[in-house]
């Protein structure tokens, strides 16, 4: 019986465990949830850049993992509002009239 190769390690999976560290990480030290959503924007770009020259495959490797970065910056503008609510308006008291000048 032949003994068959091991699987590549997808090179997927050790990003999303950075990812998943730097949510932590992030949510612990309170850095700026749109971190990720700018490197997502970035990414298009370049993705966008890399498609119009005729590579396709990297483009779209870029595309998935720039839709986990949008995935994960939006779970932290999730947190951080949960963590950090917005207070609640509240309807302002009617001006009561002052003392009438005579």
């Amino acid at each position: 019986m032949a003994r068959a190769d091991p699987p590549m390690l997808d090179p997927l999976y050790p990003f999303l465990l950075l990812l998943l560290a730097y949510m932590v990480y992030s949510q612990w030290v309170g850095l700026d949830s749109r971190y990720p959503i700018a490197a997502a924007l970035v990414l298009l770009v370049v993705a966008a850049v890399l498609d119009a020259g005729g590579e396709t495959g990297p483009a779209n490797t870029l595309a998935t993992y720039l839709f986990f970065l949008l995935a994960a910056g939006v779970v932290l503008l999730l947190a951080d509002h949960l963590r950090h609510p917005e207070p609640e308006a509240t309807p302002e008291a009617p001006a009561t009239p002052g003392p009438k000048a005579q």
